[in-house]
């Protein structure tokens, strides 16, 4: 059971590359910590790894110390188990945990490690988020075009994925930033394009961020009234989903909408119920120090110059316990180190500019020299070889003609041979066929011979043997020209058995005979058989090299 347990929660964080807290429920959130503050003693190895860092992640905003408790070791087991993906993630936690103690150059510390480990390892979800903590980082000490350049990078992570509601998230970030560099109008472009994309999802806490920021770029621009329009519209979705703390902001805002139009009243009510909200509050100490700046100028406005210095001396104190010496020493340590790594790379990066251009120089210099050197030499080498290379061209053209003439005489002589033998063999194949035709009249006379009487038989047989009075051997003959055949027609016994595999030995035979031109009948004397097997054959060729009746066979054997 206690197995089955951590599989589920492990298979839920399998996901959790895609999502961060800020996107969750915190009610949802709190019951998830519940659940997993009671499977982590049972867990053990690298299964508790996943475990710790989820827990890590929760207690960001709940409570930061609790965070870089379970984050650090997460990172030690993590590092132990030499998984990458679990120790990026550990090192990103621990770089909230720090950022919320206002810790600032551990904070960065620790996020720079985690950025490097999710840039090596490639994984855009995860690799945004880090981006978008260290751009909040920069965000928090005021270096906001550092924080511009991680946003803007995570924007385009974002675009890569098509990741719309991280892109509608990215836009209202570069807005915010944009708006603390002082160019509302330029912040009021990304705020709409997030407003435009937020509202496909219909996320009415994240529409609601986006108006109040419009609102407050539109009051600062000195457009009263769409401030007070995009400001009235998210305080309609606040009450909608009773989110109380964006409510306060939108009420202080929308006081100070009304204090620069003249609406006192309205103003001094506006104030006073964000004020009743921001003391329900837990950590309501920012509002309530934003609520007493509006209630001295109210005052102030109104001629009541006592409760206006009595409501500002409230709004110091409080800002001053909550920007605390320590932490702007902590800021002011930090914006130091960033100024001097700042100027001290940019004195790198000019050192290296001049020291590149020097040796531009010296490399251009020395280069042209050589050129020039190479140049004349290439010159006086082409000049020097022109009349040689002229003299060689043309004897070996020359050459070539006469090279040409020979083997033109030789093939003409070879052909001459070629031609020779092929009617050679013809005459041969002729006078075997003869021969045979010789053989068969002579063995019908011997058939025709009367053996009973004696002295006839003789006078006919001295006949026979005075008309074949040559005597041939035939097989000799056969052998001599099946011979010549194989080599004069060698090329042409390779290609058909080549194509034609499955032809026999006969098959081959007959096929060379044929492209010879020889007839039937002298084919039949030349093999001894009959002209009816020699039909028999031709037919049985055509058939195998799938040759159709119109075409001729002594023409189809010729292009093999």
């Amino acid at each position: 059971m206690k197995n089955a347990l951590i599989i589920i929660f492990l298979f839920s964080f399998s996901t959790y590359a895609q999502t961060n807290i800020w996107d969750e429920n915190p009610s949802d959130s709190q019951v998830e910590l519940d659940s997993l503050l009671i499977v982590l003693p049972k867990s053990f190895g690298e299964e508790r790894v996943p475990l710790l860092n989820r827990i890590a992640e929760i207690y960001w905003s709940i409570n930061p110390d609790s965070t870089i408790v379970y984050a650090t070791e997460a990172l030690q087991l993590s590092q132990k188990f030499k998984n990458k993906n679990q120790e990026g993630l550990a090192l990103i936690n621990l770089c909230q945990g720090h950022l919320f103690n206002d810790v600032y150059d551990k904070a960065l510390q620790l996020g720079l490690q985690s950025l490097e480990i999710r840039k090596e390892r490639g994984e855009d979800y995860d690799l945004a988020f880090t981006l978008r903590t260290l751009g909040w980082l920069y965000y928090d000490i005021g270096y906001y075009d550092k924080a511009l350049e991680y946003h803007m990078e995570t924007l385009s992570i974002h675009e890569k994925i098509n990741d719309k509601q991280r892109i509608a998230y990215s836009y209202n970030s570069i807005g915010l930033i944009y708006d603390k560099k002082k160019n509302c109008h330029l912040a009021l472009s990304y705020f709409r394009k997030s407003l435009e994309l937020k509202k496909e999802f219909n996320n009415k806490d994240r529409i609601s961020e986006t108006m109040t920021n419009m609102g407050l770029c539109y009051r600062k621009t000195g457009d009263m009234v769409s401030a007070k329009k995009f400001l009235d519209s998210s305080l309609v979705i606040s009450n909608k989903i009773n989110d109380v703390q964006n409510k306060a902001v939108i009420l202080n805002e929308l006081a100070i909408v009304n204090l620069e139009l003249g609406e006192y009243d309205k103003c001094f009510k506006l104030i006073e119920e964000a004020r009743l909200i921001s003391d329900s509050l837990v950590g309501n100490k920012e509002w309530i120090v934003e609520n007493d700046r509006i209630h001295s100028e109210y005052f102030l406005a109104i001629g009541n110059y006592k409760k206006a210095f009595e409501s500002y001396k409230k709004y110091e104190d409080g800002k001053a316990e909550i920007f605390s010496s320590n932490k702007s020493e902590k800021l002011a340590e930090m914006r130091i180190l960033y100024e001097a790594e700042r100027q001290e790379s940019e004195i790198k990066i000019l050192e290296q500019q001049r020291n590149l251009e020097a040796q531009k120089r010296k490399y251009i210099l020395i280069g042209s020299i050589l050129l020039a050197v190479i140049a004349i030499l290439i010159i006086l080498y082409l000049w020097s070889n022109m009349i040689k290379r002229k003299a060689f061209y043309a004897q070996r053209n020359r050459l070539s003609k006469e090279k040409l003439k020979t083997q033109s005489l030789l093939r003409e002589n070879l052909e001459h041979k070629l031609e020779f033998r092929k009617k050679e063999l013809t005459n041969l194949a002729l006078f075997i066929s003869q021969r045979t035709s010789i053989y068969k009249d002579l063995t019908k006379s011997f058939k025709s011979l009367n053996f009973t009487d004696i002295n006839q038989l003789k006078k006919d047989i001295n006949d026979l043997i005075k008309e074949f009075t040559f005597k041939f051997d035939f097989n000799e003959d056969i052998q001599r020209f099946h011979t010549n055949v194989e080599t004069l027609q060698s090329d042409f016994l390779f290609r058909i058995k080549k194509k034609y595999p499955h032809l026999t030995d006969k098959d081959v035979q007959l096929a060379v005979q044929v492209k010879l031109k020889l007839s039937s009948k002298e084919i039949a004397n030349l093999n001894n058989i009959s002209l009816n097997s020699v039909e028999i054959g031709r037919h049985r060729l055509r058939k195998k090299l799938s040759l159709e009746k119109k075409v001729n066979l002594v023409s189809f054997l010729e292009n093999i």
